[in-house]
């Protein structure tokens, strides 16, 4: 189950416990015996609880749509805070009588409710004080801290929606009809759709962290007698991950005065806070606007709540008059003299200030690359004509240094999404707990062993742990080696499967034929649509196989034993090949024969993104002696694995031991075991396998009107897209596709180019694609074409 849609907690009614009920939960799942007086709260329920002897704590009663993960969230993240920052003030869980964080309680009408108590925290809300310049800087300087304590906090659900949360702000557009007053609609809707253009690309390219998002003058404590000092921060309901920047926007807001000078106590907020943590350029550039759009947040959310809940409507409307009059008198003003006082202020040249541009945060990516050739030195290549310089990922989502999102159709590493929280969290958890190798015992290994070997049949029972699928690949050439007793093998003729030398001669792709070894014979790709035999399918099985079969005669005319067959069962460097029913049986078949293994390389299609099944050789019906995987299993983090049998590893345990580093590692393994965790939890194999057929109907319809578009072949989300240049010949339209790329990736969205001519088109995304990026896909590969003229001519 996931969190709530960023709407549903704004329109689900608050919780309604009576102050007696309120007690009596205090004292059966509490052990205290309070009185309770109600405290003010938007969307949940809360209460003061006093006992006899004084104590003092804080019941809160959650809304109904509050998914418990991010009620965990909270309590996670005070005790984070409390380690990283334990002077920092604020609220701390109180066990229940069962010893858990919270418990759980249905009120009249059955409905279910999260209940805690935290500790009460003294002080008066510095809304009822009068706020000096000093308590300014203390506040900044305070908010500041706790963004340093939550700066390496994850949790899974620190990404849920809210929208409250100023990245959501551009939605709130479409809640302006709520606003009566046309004058003052107009008002905000201009600031909002400033924001939606001008602003909101920009925030992908900043900071970004767990962060309080909400410090306004109601949640915040100052002491009673000594009102220059923070006693408290509380009310942590709309915690969230987000740009840093929006912690600042949201709590200088509050201290945007209507006077003149509308800037100056706000100012003193952020020197506060700039002390502490100081602000990028960036940052500084678009923070007045941000504060702005917080003022039209707190206007349109609150009067859109108020006519929902008419009874609440004194609580919510309580900032609206200021912020009302704070935006009327601002929109008078010259923005850009203000951001140049904040510039100013921040350290950076107001003069030079690109606020209101697009293109900020601009690096010349010229200097970039020869930067890098220096550095680095030429072997590596960029992609695209213009190489991207990217500095965020989040989900489907890339983001570039000039703050320009991204459609990633490409990258299969992410499996589970760009930073997917549970990954990232998976691996802080683990890293600051342990981290060694495999000559050690650790239980964490073993446990995700157990879950992925449930995932292949029983034959195959060992599995062996890496960093890069060269090296599980190297390692199952050795198991191949050691098992069979001969050193041959044979590869399809573009076949890719990893870097180092010896996985290099058995990478065609990369490695041409005159410098490749004696051992190592290819055969052509099993590709009924462009190969040598386009017949029917148990035909063309024998017709491919029969190259298998002849290169086992080339090695042993040679004198060379074969060891095995290798292939990715995708066949994504040969163009993304559908292999005809039968060939891949028939082929293990005949290298076992011969006294060699079928090594099958999961690297790509593997951990479900086929859709139809979780491997990719489930959908030849082979079971294979051996198989590697690499890249996906860690969503980027390096790890890897080979599966095999027992026999096949005792065999090989009696010529060589392995030992790997890295390999196995407890945090490798505790992100691993994460990525499983979320493709099981949110179903990725079911959505590959439905939006996958979506997106494959979506590119068959748009093949009806561009003659470019020969063959759509693939699975799930494994797509390739064969262009060509007329459908008779077929003949490959390699040059047209390099120029789809990089007019692609000029609309925001990233594919890539597969295959011996560099012709086919490979869609392969992120398992969280939805139909919605499949359609923005579409619409953006159909501008392309049209764009260059690849539709089919009409015909009178």
């Amino acid at each position: 189950m996931k969190p709530s849609p960023p709407n549903s907690l704004l329109t689900t009614r608050p919780p309604v416990f009576s102050a007696e009920e309120a007690q009596s939960l205090a004292l059966q799942n509490y052990s205290l015996d309070v009185s309770a007086k109600p405290l003010d709260s938007e969307r949940d329920q809360n209460f003061h609880l006093l006992a006899e002897n004084g104590a003092q704590y804080v019941l809160k009663i959650s809304n109904a749509n509050e998914h418990p993960s991010v009620i965990d969230f909270q309590t996670r993240a005070f005790e984070h805070i409390a380690q990283c920052d334990p002077n920092l003030p604020v609220p701390r869980t109180i066990a229940s009588v069962a010893g858990s964080d919270d418990c759980r309680v249905t009120d009249s009408n059955g409905i279910a409710h999260v209940v805690r108590i935290l500790s009460w925290l003294e002080g008066v809300p510095i809304r009822k004080v009068s706020i000096s310049p000093a308590l300014l800087n203390e506040l900044g300087n305070t908010l500041a801290r706790l963004g340093k304590a939550l700066r390496g906090f994850f949790h899974p659900a620190a990404g849920h929606e809210l929208l409250w949360d100023l990245k959501n702000a551009a939605g709130l557009i479409d809640l302006l009809p709520h606003v009566e007053d046309k004058k003052l609609r107009a008002q905000l809707e201009n600031v909002l759709i400033r924001y939606r253009d001008e602003i909101q690309p920009r925030l992908g390219s900043l900071r970004a962290q767990v962060i309080h998002c909400d410090l306004n003058p109601d949640n915040v404590l100052t002491g009673k007698d000594d009102t220059e000092r923070v006693t408290g921060i509380i009310d942590f309901g709309d915690m969230v991950h987000t740009a840093l920047i929006n912690d600042l926007a949201i709590a200088a807001a509050y201290h945007l005065s209507p006077s003149d000078d509308c800037l100056s106590a706000a100012l003193e907020f952020i020197r506060g806070y700039h002390s502490v943590t100081p602000l990028e350029r960036g940052e500084a550039e678009i923070l007045y606007d941000l504060m702005l759009t917080r003022l039209v947040s707190s206007v349109v959310i609150c009067m859109w709540r108020a006519k929902i809940f008419p009874e609440n409507r004194d609580y919510l409307l309580g900032d609206k008059a200021f912020a009302r009059d704070t935006l009327m008198r601002l929109s008078s003003l010259d923005a850009q003299a203000q951001q140049r006082r904040i510039l100013t202020l921040c350290g950076h040249d107001a003069m030079g200030s690109k606020a209101g541009k697009k293109g900020f945060g601009d690096i010349d990516s010229a200097a970039l690359i020869q930067r890098r050739e220096k550095l680095m030195g030429k072997a590596y290549r960029l992609f695209y004509d213009r190489p991207l310089h990217l500095v965020r990922g989040e989900g489907v989502w890339l983001f570039d240094a000039q703050g320009k999102r991204y459609l990633d159709v490409y990258n299969n590493v992410p499996h589970v999404g760009h930073c997917h929280p549970h990954v990232v969290d998976a691996i802080y958890r683990q890293a600051q707990t342990l981290n060694t190798h495999t000559r050690y015992l650790h239980q964490v290994i073993l446990d995700y062993s157990e879950r992925l070997l449930a995932r292949f049949p029983g034959s195959l029972d060992i599995a062996m742990f890496a960093c890069t699928g060269t090296e599980a690949n190297e390692l199952a050439l050795r198991i191949a080696r050691s098992v069979s007793g001969g050193n041959g093998m044979i590869v399809t003729g573009n076949a890719y499967h990893g870097n180092s030398w010896a996985i290099s001669q058995i990478s065609p792709e990369d490695e041409p034929a005159s410098r490749r070894e004696a051992n190592v014979v290819t055969v052509p790709a099993p590709d009924t649509w462009r190969g040598d035999f386009r017949g029917d399918e148990q035909g063309a099985a024998d017709y491919f196989a029969n190259h298998v079969s002849a290169a086992i005669e080339t090695l042993q005319s040679r004198g060379i034993k074969p060891a095995a067959f290798i292939v990715d069962t995708i066949f994504a460097s040969e163009g993304v090949i559908c292999a005809p029913a039968g060939y891949l049986l028939r082929v293990a078949e005949l290298i076992r024969q011969a006294g060699g293994v079928f090594i099958a390389d999961e690297v790509q299609p593997g951990f479900g993104r086929m859709g139809s099944n979780f491997w990719g050789f489930e959908a030849h019906g082979v079971i294979p002696d051996i198989v590697t995987m690499g890249k996906p299993m860690g969503n980027g983090h390096p790890v890897s694995a080979l599966v095999t049998s027992f026999e096949a590893v005792d065999s090989f345990s009696k010529q060589s031991s392995y030992f790997n580093t890295f390999g196995g590692n407890p945090v490798s393994c505790a992100a691993a075991m994460a990525v499983m965790d979320v493709i099981e939890a949110e179903n990725l194999q079911a959505n590959a396998l439905e939006v996958g057929k979506y997106l494959h109907q979506g590119l068959e319809s748009m093949s009806r009107r561009h003659e470019i578009i020969g063959d759509i072949r693939g699975s799930g989300f494994f797509i390739g897209v064969d262009l060509v240049q007329d459908r008779h010949s077929r003949k490959p339209a390699g040059d047209e596709a390099v120029r789809i790329i990089n007019d692609l990736k000029d609309r925001g969205v990233l594919a890539g180019r597969t295959g011996p001519h560099g012709n086919v088109l490979k869609f392969r995304p992120p398992m969280v694609f939805s139909k919605a990026h499949a359609d923005l896909l579409l619409e953006r590969f159909e501008e392309t074409l049209r764009r260059n003229s690849y539709s089919i001519p009409h015909k009178q």
